[in-house]
């Protein structure tokens, strides 16, 4: 924890002894003076660009006039680079300002210095945060605004329709500022074009957080729109011809990042990504058919590896890591910096193998998780530092790598290799940016292909490399039977009624953006409109389910998930819609229920930071309390909360079961700000308020903090009621008010 204490407090004279001020000015001295060192040499290499750095600051302040109108130019530092294959003609600027608390990217194009992308970020951010200054309606006008004032207006519009929703994992903090994001649609002859688009965030202080376009090419041709076909008539032609077949679907447990069930569905064969409006033909694996063939796509399975799994020590991960790794990348030597051991949520035992690449400048790295029980790699990745990384004069085909992949896959992940298929369609088979391929084997259970169960393997294009493996085998040991499943024919009309179809341009020889002068050749195409539906169809109960619990822009009016209170309404959905309260039955949820200490600390850690359920670098600590055991579903909040220093040890048991009161919150709380050695002096405080008789002794001193900081306030008769139990309408309100001290300017505290 971080904190600073920049102004005085209620009770001066106690929190002057602590002296904590002082010493966190010195450990902010040092961290800036580090970032300095680094900054003077980016300086140093960044000033043979054709455009001056004066210049780019005066763009900067030509934008932005209110934000960075006072900046120096000691507070900007410059870069010149050029970057993607694809745009090796381009000049790239990317210029940071960095002052006090506050910083912020730019880049920016050719010598017409167009604005690619910005990104700003400031920690006295407390206007930012909920409930928001502006509302996403509010929001949406900035966003506008700003594009207007680039010049976009004309050729980019709002995309209305956009998904405004994201996937967490984990909770969305109150220490994170509300923000609103938008994307708007490049427009030729009105039609949208694919890859031409600008992605907009807002923050809920109205300020611009994140803007992102992607570079126009310099040459571009547009299909005529004369003679495009009906939208309606090709949609009925594509209902009329669709095949669909069963298939699986794993869903983790997006809390615990566990497999938890499988589900049976129905899915499209072979799955048609567009149709051309010009001659109507389908798109599919990448390629251009006139119909839609029925059993188009056949599953050939891989064979079974004759290499046996066998369980293997820290030192022997350690050496299979270094035996795939090359020695050097760079200049830079391969260090195996630690092996940790840990369990996966599902119980698999894994080793993982930390690695760098260091030299006297730095380094980078990452790490490889290798089955402890198989010896089988798990999740590798080491795009910089294989063996036979080294660029060949000559492409290998996707044959070649295809035979790779298997390669690697009957060398590194050979364990029930026999339950996967070869790539089935073109969503299995692609090439990335800079053209390396990427290949998907998807498992097959029972004769269905499993989707979320698959190998992935990632092969250089230039020499057949490995650059990247990853496994899931989910341990499931329920599947749902095919003679459970509807009538398909049932299940082919409602899959219809969801699909659409939507006009658009798209580029279909990316690859040729490498090849200099090369004009780019958008071409009209109906694209599928029902791509993104967070949907799929329960092939059992014949109901449309979301594939994971997902949540709108915390701008505090989700239609999807609501509950109604007096007078917490708008607090209890935005902490619920941002996943700090868990709610079970929204139907029945009583916003003036009493907390358990269990949930009530479960809210409070996730209202201030992120709670990651499986520490991932660590091997998980043993419990302090005997009552609860590493399996216990409060087991990281609990540790989280001990390691903040928000809950003490000196009991041996946790009872998450007992309702917690208003004094113990307070404690809570004044461990949260850091002040308990404060609290502990409260035989100097003064009490004027009425039922301070009522608080026990070990938390007299904290009562009197947290009411001093407007925290857990005395009612209207002056009466502090210390022994009440705490509702989760309170604990909401009280959340936000401490979330909003604790990041205001004059007291700061970073977890």
């Amino acid at each position: 924890m971080k904190w600073k204490l920049a102004s005085t407090l209620s009770i001066t004279s106690v929190i002057a002894l602590s002296g904590l001020a002082s010493q966190v000015s010195a450990a902010e001295a040092t961290e800036t003076t580090t970032v300095i060192e680094d900054v003077e040499e980016i300086t140093e290499a960044a000033e043979q660009g054709d455009v001056s750095k004066e210049q780019l600051i005066d763009r900067i302040k030509e934008m932005f006039p209110d934000k960075f109108a006072e900046g120096s130019d000691e507070d900007f530092h410059m870069e010149f680079y050029s970057h993607y294959p694809e745009e090796e003609n381009t000049e790239f600027y990317n210029i940071y300002y960095s002052k006090d608390s506050m910083n912020a990217n730019f880049e920016f194009t050719s010598e017409d210095l167009e604005l690619s992308h910005f990104s700003f970020h400031s920690q006295e951010n407390s206007d930012a945060l909920y409930p928001p200054e502006v509302s996403k309606e509010e929001a949406r006008e900035i966003a506008v605004e700003f594009i207007n004032e680039l010049g976009y207006g004309s050729d980019y519009e709002l995309n209305e329709s956009a998904a405004d929703r994201y996937y967490y994992g984990t909770n969305r903090p109150l220490t994170e500022p509300v923000e609103y994001s938008f994307t708007f649609n490049r427009l030729e002859n009105d039609i949208p074009v694919t890859d031409k688009s600008i992605y907009l965030s807002v923050y809920g202080n109205g300020e611009i957080s994140q803007f992102s376009s992607s570079n126009p090419h310099e040459s571009a041709q547009y299909e005529s729109t004369n003679n495009i076909l009906d939208k309606n008539t090709l949609l009925n032609k594509l209902k009329d011809e669709l095949n669909i077949e069963l298939q699986y679907i794993v869903l983790p447990d997006y809390t615990t990042g566990n497999s938890s069930k499988a589900y049976l569905t129905y899915r499209e064969v072979p799955t048609v990504d567009g149709i051309s409006a010009k001659d109507g033909k389908y798109y599919i694996n990448g390629e251009y058919a006139d119909e839609i063939t029925d059993s188009g796509q056949q599953v050939k399975m891989l064979t079974g590896s004759s290499k046996e799994a066998a369980p293997i020590t820290k030192e022997e991960a350690r050496q299979l890591v270094e035996g795939i790794m090359e020695p050097t990348v760079d200049g830079k030597t391969l260090h195996i910096e630690q092996v940790y051991e840990r369990v996966y949520p599902d119980g698999t035992e894994v080793f993982d193998v930390n690695y760098m690449y260091m030299d006297d400048n730095g380094g980078f790295g990452s790490a490889v998780s290798v089955s402890k029980n198989t010896g089988e790699l798990l999740d590798f990745y080491g795009e910089a530092g294989t063996n036979g990384s080294e660029q060949a004069e000559t492409e290998i085909s996707k044959e070649d790598a295809l035979e790779k992949a298997v390669e690697y896959i009957q060398e590194y992940a050979y364990v029930n290799m026999e339950e996967y298929a070869y790539p089935v369609t073109s969503n299995d088979m692609y090439r990335s940016y800079n053209d390396n391929y990427s290949f998907n084997f998807p498992r097959v259970k029972n004769g269905i292909i499993v989707e979320g169960d698959s190998i992935r393997v990632r092969v250089s294009n230039s020499d057949g490399s490995l650059l990247s493996l990853s496994k899931d085998r989910s341990n499931i040991t329920e599947w749902p039977a095919a003679d459970q499943a509807v009538n398909e024919a049932d299940a082919l009309e409602s899959i219809k009624d969801k699909i659409d179809l939507e006009l658009y341009y798209i580029n279909e020889n990316s690859d040729s953006m490498k090849e200099e002068s090369q004009t780019l050749q958008y071409k009209l195409s109906y694209l599928r409109a029902d791509s993104d539906n967070p949907l799929f169809f329960n092939a059992v109960t014949g109901e449309w389910e979301t594939y994971a619990p997902y949540i709108e822009s915390p701008d505090g009016t989700n239609q999807d998930i609501h509950v109604n209170h007096q007078w917490a309404e708008d607090e209890l959905n935005f902490l619920i819609n941002n996943n700090i309260i868990s709610v079970e039955d929204l139907n029945n949820f009583d916003g003036d229920a009493v907390v358990t200490k269990g949930e009530a600390l479960e809210i409070l850690i996730k209202s201030i930071t992120h709670v990651y359920e499986d520490p991932y670098f660590e091997e998980q600590p043993d419990s302090p309390f005997t009552n609860i055991e590493k399996s216990h579903p409060l087991y990281p909040v609990i540790i989280q909360a001990v390691e903040m220093g928000i809950l003490d040890t000196e009991s041996s048991t946790f009872d998450v079961d007992e309702p917690i009161k208003t004094e113990e919150l307070s404690a809570w709380y004044i461990h949260t700000l850091g002040l308990e050695y404060v609290a502990q002096q409260h035989d100097t405080f003064q009490y004027d308020f009425e039922g301070a008789d009522d608080i026990s002794d070990e938390y007299r001193g904290y009562v009197a903090l947290a009411n001093s900081f407007g925290l857990l306030e005395y009612n209207d008769g002056n009466y502090f009621n210390a022994q009440d139990e705490v509702t989760y309408a309170q604990l909401a309100t009280e959340n936000i008010k401490l979330v909003k001290l604790i990041s205001s300017e004059k007291f700061e505290v970073y977890y």
